[in-house]
């Protein structure tokens, strides 16, 4: 088992604790992000030197663990997440009811990210606090969005299983990660920007009205228009009251409304159409349609 934990993590000492080892692992790569779901069936303690490569963060699904993330202690609940940040030794202690959903970020693409939202390279490594809230504030918005992943991961035929889906998928949590959870860059995240000039947000607006169905991102927004994302972010904000990708999202919901309108009821379904606009999620989907048009998707076909 140690050996199976170290070639998707990191090598590793592993000592059991009882005679009742019963360990199960299930593990997916995406690019920059990887998901391990682990449980050992009895207490262990497991501890490793600093990995200088990759970002984890220690989510429990059942039961509870600690955490010693350099030198810091966590408890680690379901209300309490562990982040380890590069460069920090390791030591949990895992009783054998604890199974934990392992998240890995890899430091590269992470760090190449923070640098996009800041608009200039990095000075000093990435550092994240140990601990992440996961019953309010943003670590819960963070939380809901990871579940969400796992759960497309694990259901068949998902558009999570093409490669641009969860490219866009994984820097969509990347984002909010270092957006929500406090680090070394948080002031500098959070610091003085002007909002994008006018001509930065019409730029912006026509390649959403001209092209709806493209796989926009706030990045390749901002690139389009010349501007960091967050000052794109804070145009928008300043003239359209939303963020670029709410808007995105308000045109997309309009074209799905026009299409199944205008559709045949026996010739499409709601869950193409949804898809051809880049709805992934049928019920999230659903529900921001109905609050957004007072009627179910499928009564709109019907009509």
């Amino acid at each position: 088992m140690r050996e199976e934990v170290s070639r998707v993590w990191a090598p590793h000492i592993l000592r059991v604790h009882g005679e009742g080892l019963d360990a199960r692992m299930h593990h997916v790569r995406l690019c920059d992000l990887s998901l391990s779901v682990l449980r050992y069936g009895e207490a262990v303690r497991f501890e490793s030197g600093p990995v200088e490569t990759f970002f984890t963060v220690f989510v429990p699904l059942s039961g509870q663990a600690e955490a010693r993330c350099g030198g810091d202690r966590v408890r680690l609940t379901a209300a309490t997440a562990g982040v380890l940040s590069p460069a920090d030794p390791v030591a949990l202690r895992w009783p054998g009811d604890c199974a934990q959903l392992v998240v890995r970020v890899e430091r590269a693409g992470l760090e190449a990210r923070l640098s996009d939202l800041l608009g200039a390279p990095l000075r000093r490594p990435l550092r994240f606090d140990p601990a992440m809230a996961l019953d309010s504030g943003n670590g819960r918005s963070w939380l809901r969005g990871l579940r969400m992943l796992v759960t497309e991961l694990g259901r068949p035929g998902s558009l999570i299983e093409q490669r641009a889906v969860a490219e866009t998928f994984e820097r969509t949590l990347m984002t909010a990660l270092l957006m929500g959870h406090p680090s070394n860059y948080t002031r500098m995240l959070d610091g003085e920007v002007p909002a994008a000039p006018t001509r930065a947000v019409s730029i912006a607006l026509e390649w959403i009205d001209n092209h709806p169905k493209w796989r926009h991102t706030t990045a390749s927004l901002a690139r389009e228009a010349d501007v960091t994302e967050r000052s794109l972010q804070l145009g928008f904000r300043k003239h359209l009251k939303m963020g670029p990708m709410e808007y995105l999202r308000e045109i997309r919901l309009r074209g799905v409304h026009d299409q199944l309108r205008a559709a045949q009821s026996d010739a499409v379904t709601v869950t193409g159409v949804a898809a051809e606009w880049g709805f992934l999620h049928a019920g999230h989907f659903a529900a921001r349609y109905q609050q957004r048009f007072g009627e179910r998707p499928s009564e709109t076909l019907r009509r």
